[in-house]
């Protein structure tokens, strides 16, 4: 089964980018990698819900003013759902509020790259595995 990665920002520009380099860990990653997109947080909702991805890759200026509350809505819609935060340089000090809110990790905007985008996307991976195994154990 395909490991799913929705990429939301409202830039086209950045959200091609984000979309090409999350594409481009397809082949870096022994999984197959399904990716698709959404430029606001509404579209974001619909496709949650409509296509049930595993990471929401989440650019902090999609929702600047109210990222955190977007974070803890998601977080518990969505429980299964991993969110990984693309922060600005100038907002990293919200790193914590980000993880308490309900992200997975965060990362500054301008450092993303293939190499970390595969790594968290791999340990995401095996974290679903692992879960799906405990579940079947005890069922």
């Amino acid at each position: 089964m395909a490991f799913r990665v929705l990429v939301a920002a409202a830039d086209p520009g950045f959200r091609s980018a984000l979309r090409d380099l999350a594409e481009a860990t397809r082949a870096l990653l022994p999984v197959p990698i399904e990716v698709e997109d959404a430029a606001t947080l509404a579209q974001a909702r619909d496709r949650l819900a409509a296509w049930s991805p595993d990471v929401l890759l989440l650019d902090w200026h999609l929702v600047p003013s109210g990222l955190l509350g977007a974070l803890e809505g998601l977080a518990v819609e969505h429980p299964g759902l991993r969110l990984l935060v693309l922060l600005p340089e100038s907002s990293r000090e919200y790193r914590a509020a980000a993880w308490q809110a309900g992200a997975c990790a965060c990362v500054p905007r301008d450092r993303i790259d293939p190499e970390w985008l595969q790594a968290i996307l791999c340990v995401m991976h095996r974290a679903k595995e692992r879960e799906a195994q405990i579940r079947r154990q005890v069922a």
